[in-house]
């Protein structure tokens, strides 16, 4: 079975520079993939356009049903003073804004209002947000980071204090808990 298939993939940034030009393959189920190459011959702007970041000129890129490609940063960048665990929220961001809104309108709710919108949207957000697995996201958090060797006191620390190796896991649990 074909995991991933590209065919006739072009991608230029500048007028008459392509980085991928006519680029086609296919990843079968059960192989691995290693991707070479020097700097600047479009690795990074490959897994860009596989995870859906950037699109192609030309081309066209499969991903089989279901299955999903992430990718990591090379180099992470975070807002100064963000925690492990900081950065961990950061893969529940939608969740946290409905939670927020939410919050807003049983606000409404809680000083008499009754618009039928208000009621309406809220059991929305409430359906989306349970969906979602807004009320698991702190038993999946500590599931994950228990895999990947995440302590809790490791968690606590600024993000820019690690190791390389360090942010690559937290990074890949943060991957991980997007899904």
């Amino acid at each position: 079975m074909i995991d991933i298939a590209v065919s006739g993939l072009v991608k230029e940034f500048e007028v008459g520079k392509k980085i991928l030009d006519g680029l086609t393959f296919q990843v079968d189920s059960g192989e691995r993939v290693g991707l070479l190459g020097p700097n600047g011959c479009g690795k990074t702007t490959l897994l860009r356009i596989l995870t859906g970041v950037v699109h192609p000129d030309e081309g066209e890129v499969v991903i089989a049903p279901n299955r999903r490609l992430g990718l990591i940063s090379q180099i992470p960048v975070y807002p100064a003073g963000y925690t492990v665990e900081d950065v961990l929220d950061t893969a529940f961001e939608s969740l946290h804004r409905m939670e927020e809104e939410m919050a807003a309108l049983s606000q409404r709710m809680e000083k008499g209002e009754s618009d039928p919108a208000v009621l309406s949207r809220y059991d929305k957000l409430s359906a989306a947000f349970q969906t979602g697995g807004g009320y698991e996201t702190d038993t999946n958090k500590n599931k994950v980071c228990s895999g990947l060797s995440i302590p809790q006191d490791m968690r606590e620390r600024l993000f820019d204090q690690l190791s390389g190796g360090e942010k690559t896991r937290v990074n890949l649990a943060r991957l991980i808990l997007e899904d």
